[in-house]
């Protein structure tokens, strides 16, 4: 009778270290893809933070500039969950090369948004310039 030869060599299996270093990568591995979730998500919640603060922001800029008319000066007020903001309105330098006639004049508006967030506050500004009517104030 003749022996079959096993396709599995001698039988013997793993080592003892041959398991523990194989465990040690894949478990390398699993913190690291863990890393890298955690920071994606923290991320996305920060993306969604500034989105959210910018959103506010344009929806106080967009109120400001529905009025028909501008008056020189700084605003104040707050929005959301204690967002406060501040609005001021300037005339803009005469620029050269820029000719707008004697009934037209350009104001700068800038929006400052103060945001709270992880103990301390974060600003986000809105610039814009509007050109209205010098009798439209």
């Amino acid at each position: 009778m003749t022996r079959v030869k096993s396709c599995l060599g001698s039988g013997r299996g793993f080592t003892l270290l041959e398991v523990v270093v194989a465990m040690a990568i894949v478990g390398l591995g699993v913190v690291t893809l863990l890393e890298i979730f955690s920071s994606g998500l923290q991320l996305g919640a920060r993306s969604r933070d500034r989105t959210q603060n910018v959103a506010y922001a344009r929806q106080v800029m967009d109120q400001f500039l529905a009025r028909r008319t501008l008056a020189e000066g700084t605003e104040q007020g707050t929005t959301g969950d204690s967002h406060r903001w501040q609005l001021q309105v300037q005339p803009v330098r005469p620029i050269d090369g820029l000719v707008l006639g004697n009934d037209w004049e350009l104001k700068e508006i800038t929006l400052e948004m103060f945001v709270p967030e992880t103990g301390r506050e974060r600003r986000v500004e809105l610039r814009t310039l509007r050109l209205v009517k010098k009798g439209d104030r």
